[in-house]
């Protein structure tokens, strides 16, 4: 199981952060280890698909999809391997 090394809260909504949401995922991704991951904060289904579909279409593996109520926790490395699929129950 790959380490937390960063953690991205986007719980105030996509749409409100200051910084690109995208760019601030893509950001914690640069430079990770092989053994690292980073955890990304979303609230609501709408900002974990576009999350998790951007991850996967840029290569980057999703390890976790953990729902809590309206928020959602997602893990994912950018090293390539086995993940979840956006709407998967992990």
């Amino acid at each position: 199981m790959a380490r937390i090394a960063r953690t991205i809260d986007l719980r105030a909504g996509i749409e409100q952060c200051t910084d690109s949401p995208i760019g601030r995922v893509r950001h914690a991704l640069a430079g990770l280890g092989p053994e690292e991951a980073v955890e990304v904060w979303v609230k609501g289904y709408a900002d974990e698909f576009t999350i998790v579909a951007w991850a996967k279409r840029n290569g980057y593996a999703v390890l976790e999809v953990h729902r809590e109520g309206e928020e959602a926790r997602i893990v994912m490395t950018a090293h390539g391997g086995p993940g979840v699929q956006a709407g998967d129950q992990p």
